[in-house]
């Protein structure tokens, strides 16, 4: 019963991918990023963004980081059929190992094999518009820029869950906006990490007000 409801859940999604009109602001930023990064990076995105985030990335595989949870499943299953590679865990919760650190290590795995990344840096449970560390040091470790990633449709459904989650209403414009690369040095140690998170928060907002500009 579970993955004849995940199958209907994606072929909804492919019906939805089919209706949106994707519009593409900052390539120049993803290229200069992969210059950078030897091929590689990991883009920056917030948690709401995440459905029109994973399609408008499809044709071009990403590492997407996805909790084990139910709800974790069907986000693994839609990155899998979309082409891009779901590792999974989340960090702890009350001391409970939810796969976070192995999932981080493949992350980074990839991210040096040239695989480009994704991270919800506010995910998996929020704060909202909270970056967390988890992908300074992704960054950090694999040598590879943070690219700012935000998706904006023009219409969407907004969830009553922690982030306001945005689900693209069918036949929508999506305003696909990346940011310019943000480097972090090797030898960054963690004390200096919150002007990263910062700076990330900041380069993400001031994205999402380009757009209603």
């Amino acid at each position: 019963m579970k993955t004849l409801a995940i199958l209907l859940v994606y072929s909804l999604v492919r019906l939805l991918h089919a209706t949106y009109r994707f519009q593409f602001h900052g390539v120049e930023h993803v290229e200069r990023a992969r210059a950078l990064g030897r091929g590689s990076y990991v883009f920056a995105i917030w948690h709401r963004n995440l459905f029109a985030g994973i399609l408008a990335q499809t044709g071009t595989p990403h590492t997407v980081i996805v909790s084990r949870s139910a709800d974790g499943d069907v986000v693994a299953f839609l990155c899998k059929r979309l082409g891009h590679l779901a590792v999974r865990g989340s960090s702890r919760k009350q001391g409970r190992d939810k796969g976070g650190k192995e999932a981080k290590d493949q992350m980074i795995d990839q991210l040096k094999a040239g695989s480009p990344g994704a991270v919800t840096v506010d995910g998996p449970s929020g704060p909202p518009d909270v970056v967390k560390p988890g992908i300074i040091e992704m960054a950090r470790r694999a040598e590879v820029p943070v690219v700012p990633y935000a998706t904006v449709p023009a219409r969407y459904w907004t969830f009553n869950s922690w982030d306001r989650f945005r689900l693209p209403k069918p036949f929508s414009k999506i305003d696909v906006y990346y940011g310019a690369p943000h480097g972090v040095d090797p030898a960054t140690p963690f004390e200096a990490f919150g002007a990263h998170q910062a700076a990330i928060a900041e380069a993400l907002q001031a994205l999402e007000r380009s757009h209603r500009q």
